[in-house]
């Protein structure tokens, strides 16, 4: 099993004119800043997922080094497994629940763009409301495809606590947790692309605004 860390999020600083400047600016630095401080109990998540998913992966390999005569040693271990699983998926409710929190902040960006004055800023804010939806999208995504994990490791661990399991069984399942370990491979990957580009789109709008302010 591999861990499974999502970047930081989206970048808090909003770095606007020294000068007061128009509402539109105001108004997009509160919904960003909303819409952030929403994603931080994601954020905080991060560290403790990263901490669970690499002591559950060490249990598993000391797991598949054990002997059938150390099987008290390994239903020992396999329960540890089960829990941690159990504390992955909860943690993964909390990230869903800060995501969902913040894409309802973010749909503020709507007045935004109703009340911008010039064509091409509405035009650059709608294409920043876009890819911020394609990255909420992508983050639906990576935890559908998560839980799907958890689900085939949490029958892995409960075959290793009956002593009958074949060992084909194992094996096979192994195999469909290292398969669906690749879909969340690349379901991270796609979120944090998705992030990066918000970042850099969001910059270049704000780069914008300013040099319009100048």
């Amino acid at each position: 099993m591999k861990k499974y860390i999502l970047t930081a999020g989206i970048s808090s600083v909003l770095l606007l004119s020294a000068c007061s400047g128009p509402s539109t600016e105001e108004q997009l630095d509160a919904v960003l800043k909303d819409t952030f401080d929403a994603e931080k109990e994601y954020r905080d998540t991060q560290s403790k997922m990263e901490e669970l998913e690499a002591t559950e992966q060490e249990k598993f390999e000391s797991i598949m080094a054990l002997t059938q005569e150390q099987q008290e040693d390994v239903r020992t271990k396999a329960e540890e497994a089960l829990a941690s699983v159990e504390e992955r998926l909860q943690l993964l409710e909390t990230e869903k629940a800060s995501m969902d929190s913040a894409e309802e902040e973010f749909q503020e960006i709507d007045t935004v763009i109703e009340e911008a004055e010039e064509e091409d800023l509405k035009e650059d804010l709608t294409a920043l409301k876009t890819k911020m939806q394609e990255r909420f999208d992508a983050h639906e995504q990576f935890t559908a495809v998560y839980e799907e994990l958890a689900a085939e490791q949490k029958e892995l661990y409960e075959m290793l606590l009956n002593e009958e399991t074949e060992l084909q069984l194992l094996q096979e399942k192994t195999v469909a947790v290292n398969d669906k370990n690749k879909e969340v491979q690349n379901a991270v990957t796609a979120f944090n692309e998705q992030t990066e580009q918000f970042n850099e789109m969001k910059n270049n709008v704000i780069e914008k605004m300013n040099a319009d302010n100048e």
